[in-house]
């Protein structure tokens, strides 16, 4: 292997579970988006260079949840960027991963993700939906999410996602 694209087509075996969309006509630009057919997680693989030697950026998300893996970042292709590659899709190829969602009024305003199904250790903050007025009430949205977390107040979705290859620990 000697790119970022053959690594990545060798990666995501058998083709047949996969939908894969290559929005990457314009080089240096676009994305090349792989969809698990059974779990429905996706993989964007963003901005690869002209000769996939480099990629700006990979993320993985489901729509059964708001949140999301965070980002890979830039990424020369080498023995090791492909190991922190593997380590970073491990959630969603091998062990499979968890999101607490937040809502007030019906309206996401923040995911917790967690790397592992059972919703501890490591995880990944993700606010959305209120811009710079989470700031100024930065103190109500802290206490509401611990006391949804804790479920005294209702507003909170846990959503498990499955891993792509289930026989793989």
């Amino acid at each position: 292997m000697t790119n970022w694209k053959e690594y990545i087509d060798q990666k995501f075996q058998p083709k047949s579970d996969f939908e894969f969309v290559d929005g990457t006509t314009d080089l240096n630009n676009g994305i090349y988006r792989i969809t698990h057919k059974v779990t429905g997680t996706i993989f964007d693989f963003i901005y690869p260079e002209y000769d996939w030697n480099k990629i700006g950026d990979v993320q993985f998300y489901n729509p059964k949840t708001k949140g999301w893996s965070g980002e890979f970042w830039e990424s020369e292709f080498s023995e090791t960027e492909k190991n922190k590659l593997d380590d970073f899709l491990k959630p969603a190829m091998q062990t499979g991963w968890s999101s607490q969602d937040f809502y007030i009024a019906n309206k996401h305003y923040k995911s917790y993700v967690y790397w592992n199904k059972d919703f501890k250790g490591k995880r990944f903050s993700y606010n959305t939906g209120f811009g710079c007025l989470s700031i100024f009430i930065f103190p109500y949205f802290w206490i509401t999410t611990e006391l949804k977390k804790r479920k005294i107040l209702n507003g909170m979705k846990e959503i498990i996602i499955e891993p792509i290859n289930k026989n793989i620990c």
